[in-house]
């Protein structure tokens, strides 16, 4: 595909920006917390410890992150001219604004919620990142986009069926999916 030039081009990292700007916030929250292990909470957990002045400080960290991939999302959308109606479209803006959504859904106060969104996010994510290495066209990205989705999807299965859902996998996840993103801008976002 030909680049082309856009006024969104100044959001291209985004999504790496955004990915590591959460991760970095959540790892300070979850230091200042005694006893707290990513081996045996998540991300999420850290709500439960929070007074409600510092949760609305760490809810705002999803919406952040949901900010910064909505303007990744709208340079992709522009970069690929993808329609707004598409199947890919809906993914990718179901997967930001499910993350954002996260914020008004802690866990500490609806766990119900919260695993819907979070299920929707997962669910959403994973469908877009098979329906743009589609769009792309190139078979060896198609093919590495499956086998880590396959391995997301495998890791999840694992961690609830051994009943360890921990702020460790949701790393792991975030690394994968973090790896797919600079493949993805590397190579074809030119």
């Amino acid at each position: 595909m030909e680049p082309r030039e856009s006024k969104l081009k100044i959001f291209k990292y985004n999504a790496i920006l955004s990915m590591i700007f959460f991760i970095s916030s959540t790892l300070v929250f979850s230091s200042a917390i005694d006893n707290f292990s990513l081996r045996d909470y998540t991300i999420s957990d850290i709500s439960k410890f929070l007074p409600k002045r510092q949760l609305s400080y760490f809810n705002a960290l999803f919406f952040i992150k949901c900010l910064m991939d909505f303007l990744f999302v709208a340079y992709l959308i522009q970069f690929f001219r993808i329609k707004a109606y598409s199947p890919t479209a809906l993914f990718l803006l179901l997967a930001v604004i499910s993350f954002g959504a996260l914020g008004f859904f802690p866990i500490s106060e609806n766990r119900f919620g919260h695993i819907l969104v979070a299920s929707t996010m997962f669910i959403s994510f994973t469908f877009s990142e098979i329906s743009l290495a589609r769009l792309i066209g190139d078979d060896k990205f198609l093919y590495l986009t499956k086998n880590l989705v396959a391995i997301q999807i495998i890791s999840v299965g694992l961690f609830f069926s051994w009943g360890n859902f921990n702020g460790v996998f949701e790393l792991f996840y975030m690394i994968t999916a973090f790896l797919w993103l600079m493949i993805l801008i590397k190579n074809y976002l030119r």
